[in-house]
């Protein structure tokens, strides 16, 4: 077991102060783009995620493999965490060109993914690595709402 995987014994509040670093940081990243581009924004707040989680796996294990092996309370505060980053993905249902209406839990999936590909990553102590991802990981959340090639463009266009 490495050094990030200790359960500290003050776990909720631990956890909360880490959720609220990581709600700042996107926050902030969403800010640095321009409110009418939702898709901008989205990989302005998946980059600031990612590096969070590189520059802090700490409180990257805390936020995801912490929680879930934490019973009962660790469950709940990674569902509410991933229910806070899926509401920022719904505005993403008025980009769609089609009309055609998503499932309910694309967003609620979506979160989830990107939480599942960074525990990975701390788990394995290949938290360094998250930064380099941020195009694939973009490209995968902005897809449902915007189709391959746009997500694509967007993932890709060099960040200001």
């Amino acid at each position: 077991m490495n050094e990030a995987q200790h359960l500290p014994a003050d776990f909720a509040n631990v956890y909360e102060a880490a959720f609220a670093r990581l709600q700042i940081r996107v926050e902030t990243a969403c800010m640095s783009e321009p409110f009418s581009d939702w898709p901008a924004q989205v990989a302005a707040a998946i980059r600031a995620t990612l590096a969070f989680a590189a520059a802090h796996p700490d409180a990257a294990y805390v936020l995801t493999s912490g929680a879930l092996v934490h019973g009962k309370g660790g469950f709940a505060r990674y569902d509410r965490m991933l229910d806070h980053f899926a509401e920022l993905l719904r505005p993403g249902r008025a980009e769609r060109s089609d009309g055609e209406a998503l499932p309910e839990i694309v967003e609620k999936a979506m979160a989830g993914g990107l939480a599942t590909m960074i525990a990975q990553r701390v788990d394995t102590g290949r938290a360094a690595d998250l930064p380099s991802l941020a195009a694939e990981a973009i490209q995968f959340v902005l897809t449902p709402y915007l189709g391959t090639r746009r997500a694509r463009q967007v993932a890709t266009a060099e960040v200001s």
